[in-house]
């Protein structure tokens, strides 16, 4: 308690000190959240005059002989820059279909083994339904069966001031079926400031944000997750850039928020549908770059609760107050970037996460591989079957990202732009967790009566993308997940080949169709379970029961898709 009053206290002292740094004129815009805008534009303040006196406030043993001038009028502020308005935004739009040949789920089923035993015919599938890669929350997801998402943000900008506003969701409505679940709510709003300060010729800037925005660290691009995390939240953040020289900069970054955790009841009155508490989050952020050829960041961060509003039981069990407080989700890690000429890009992420009593913080704070709030880690990577006999979702885990990257142009030394072009990327994610169980747990090893104390889990890929024309491409993508590096079967494999079109490679529009070729170990099926029968891919216990479930996966996805970041 005595480190969290401090941590706050700290921070407490550099949001005043950001109020006193805002008051500063100053001359040149800077960049702010998010890092790809511009920063807006507004006029600095005009200094007023100094106060004149006239000849009657003197006395007159001293007043002069003559008449004073009369004081000049004093001129208006400055008014503030005008406000100008942008549009940003991102979508994609998938189509992806499983095709497999399967007796009808209304043929029959084999009494002993369960297994239907109809006449086999081709079905053409919603894709999600049967492969086990398209699930964002999962350590399986691999970004080919990536599925709805569309985000829209506006911006009303001025100098060193960004206000925005955005809509977000992951399902289109009016392509058939209705998802109630789905966002399309305002879902972030937040205000940024900044100013720059000093007289030198490399200015330092600090910018304050507040509101509703997602900060995030550790991005790894090919997995679409976090390794070090990002912070669904409410709250502010502090973010000072330092060039201590025309090549160096440093630029640390603090931020505490909180996110909404509870539960939806439909059926109550309107406007009292939600039971919320709030989950507390802290984040810290240094990172060194030298100018294009690396930088290299260590990070923090940790989530907590302290509000009872969702743990209200007067008699102590494994699920009451006192759990619930004692819960955490901690990460500690770095990032690291090297560019070279001709040597290509090379990203690297290490991380380490504890967590404690993961299940008592749900639905929002830190997202980090792959999942959402300690619920999530508890979820994936703790054996959490909602039984805190078996486990109470604690433990730790190491992980380790990596991606390399290179083109032909770099290689031969020119410029980018030009056709015909190579790409190569190899890339991976590794999960190491160690279960902290309970005594007298049952969640044991794949055919043994040993506990499983640890899951290891790895990932890796490459791809190579050519493009042929200003308007063409081609990409071959191999994958390969192992679930379980210590037991056989709970791994799968697939072959990726895509054709791309655009109006230009250089532009943010793309349309393309794959087909993806898929094999299965015997433990990866479709509504998979691990011995303690908590789901391999979260979520599938659901999207996919029914008579196919413990079946083989589709081998053959057939996709198209249409993105946009504009």
């Amino acid at each position: 308690m005595l480190r969290r009053f401090q941590a706050s206290f700290v921070l407490l002292v550099c949001l005043v000190s950001v109020r006193a740094a805002a008051a500063e004129p100053t001359d040149e815009p800077t960049s702010e959240e998010p890092p790809t805008d511009e920063a807006p534009t507004a006029q600095p303040p005009t200094k007023r005059p100094p106060a004149t006196v006239t000849t009657e406030e003197i006395p007159a043993e001293v007043k002069p002989a003559a008449e004073a001038k009369p004081a000049a009028e004093a001129k208006p502020a400055a008014e503030p820059g005008s406000w100008q308005t942008e549009v940003h935004g991102y979508f994609r739009a998938p189509m992806a279909l499983g095709i497999s040949s399967r007796p009808g789920p209304d043929g029959g089923q084999d009494p002993i083994t369960g297994k239907l035993i109809g006449p086999s015919s081709t079905q053409i599938t919603y894709g999600p339904n049967r492969t086990i890669d398209a699930n964002y929350y999962s350590f399986a997801y691999t970004r080919l069966q990536e599925q709805d998402w569309a985000e829209l943000f506006i911006h009303a900008k001025k100098k060193h001031v960004d206000a925005a506003l955005g809509w977000m969701g992951y399902w289109f409505q009016a392509v058939g079926v209705r998802n109630y679940d789905a966002g399309w709510a305002p879902g972030l709003a937040y205000v940024a400031l900044d100013t720059d300060f000093g007289d030198a010729d490399l200015k330092p800037n600090i910018a304050f944000t507040a509101g509703a925005f997602w900060p995030s660290f550790g991005y790894f691009e090919k997995y679409d997750t976090y390794t070090l995390g990002r912070f669904r939240q409410l709250g502010a953040q502090l973010k000072l850039t330092w060039p201590l020289s025309p090549d160096l900069t440093v630029t640390p970054v603090l931020g505490f928020g909180t996110g909404r955790d509870g539960t939806f009841n439909p059926n109550a009155p309107a406007f009292y549908g939600a039971t919320t508490a709030v989950d507390l989050v802290a984040y810290a952020n240094v990172k060194a770059s030298y100018a294009k050829f690396a930088d290299v960041g260590v990070h923090v961060n940790t989530e907590w609760t302290a509000d009872p509003n969702l743990a209200k039981g007067a008699m102590p069990d494994p699920k009451s107050y006192a759990a619930v407080q004692a819960a955490h989700l901690s990460v500690l890690g770095a990032e690291v970037n090297l560019r070279a000429p001709y040597l290509g890009h090379l990203w690297i992420s290490p991380s380490f996460i504890s967590v404690r009593n993961g299940w008592a913080l749900n639905s929002s704070g830190t997202e980090v591989m792959h999942s959402l709030g300690g619920m999530g880690i508890a979820t994936n990577y703790m054996a959490w079957t909602n039984n805190p006999d078996n486990s109470t979702g604690s433990g730790s885990m190491l992980n380790f990202g990596f991606l390399y990257e290179n083109t032909l142009s770099d290689i031969q030394g020119k410029a980018p732009g030009s056709v015909p072009e190579l790409t190569l990327s190899l890339f991976g994610l590794l999960a190491d967790a160690s279960l902290d169980l309970p005594a007298g747990s049952d969640v044991m090893q794949t055919g043994s009566t040993a506990l499983q104390t640890s899951i290891k889990q790895f990932k890796y890929g490459a791809d190579l993308t050519l493009q042929s024309l200003t308007w063409l491409a081609f990409m071959l993508r191999y994958d390969l997940v192992n679930y379980d590096l210590d037991h056989s079967g709970y791994v799968f494999a697939s072959f990726t080949g895509r054709a791309i079109i655009s109006s230009h490679f250089l532009s943010s529009e793309r349309i393309y169709i794959q087909y993806s070729r898929y094999r299965y170990g015997d433990n990866m099926t479709l509504a998979g379970t691990w011995p303690w029968l908590a789901p391999l891919v979260a979520g599938s216990d659901v999207l996919q029961a029914g008579p196919y479930a413990r079946t083989t996966p589709d081998v053959n996805v057939v996709k198209l898709q249409a993105d946009i970041a504009f």
